[in-house]
């Protein structure tokens, strides 16, 4: 069974906007697949809009909140489609079908 991690950060912020401090408009995100010995990842970075009416200060963001930017941006099908591509790696690396090999003169 693959076990999925999201890796969150570093996040980019305007040191002010809209009369805040520190906010976060770009989150670098790492999604893992781990099962046994064998891993594979997909990355890459989405954009958070500017606050509207809820502001949550950058001292007191939490993961799962930044988690949930993360996954609410990508979409429900996108986030299946990444760990579908973790999973299809992981499979390859278990059983491979193919292979580079010294040529056989050397």
């Amino acid at each position: 069974m693959i076990t999925y991690t999201w890796i969150l950060g570093p996040l980019s912020v305007k040191l002010a906007e809209g009369g805040f401090t520190d906010v976060v408009y770009l989150v670098n995100w790492r999604l893992t697949g781990a099962e046994d010995t064998y891993s594979a990842n997909v990355y890459g970075s989405i954009n958070v809009p500017p606050p509207g009416d809820v502001f949550t200060h950058y001292n007191d963001l939490t993961e799962a909140q930044v988690q949930g930017w993360v996954e609410s941006a990508l979409g429900a099908e996108q986030v299946a489609a990444y760990k579908a591509a973790i999973a299809q790696q992981i499979e390859l690396q278990k059983n491979p079908i193919d292979a580079v090999l010294p040529s056989p003169w050397q």
